[in-house]
């Protein structure tokens, strides 16, 4: 199924949380908690959220232990809303948050 595990966490400031991209081609983009399946700068154009691109591998190769990753900083304690912006993987439950209230 299309979901990231775990869909909810809790991180401190200053954390580093790390997304794998096991199988599949995903992405890891920041959203809102109102629009979870658009990028918040469509919403909040002041902030710089972020947004991974597609990892491009289609996750690992058979061939290799190689695990494409992606690094997202904790840097306050409001949540982070993130969905995958690839085709529809989003509208199919592939989103999360951090630090949900």
């Amino acid at each position: 199924s299309l979901t990231y595990t775990p869909e909810s966490m809790q991180a401190a400031v200053g954390d580093t949380v790390q997304f794998r991209f096991v199988a599949g081609n995903h992405t890891v983009t920041q959203s809102t908690f109102d629009q979870p399946c658009q990028p918040i700068s469509l919403f909040a154009p002041n902030v710089t959220g972020f947004h991974s691109g597609c990892d491009g591998g289609g996750g690992a190769a058979a061939n290799t232990s190689t695990i494409p990753t992606y690094m997202v900083q904790i840097k306050s304690t409001e949540p982070v809303w993130i969905y995958c912006a690839q085709a529809r993987h989003c509208e199919s439950g592939m989103a999360m948050v951090i630090n949900e209230k």
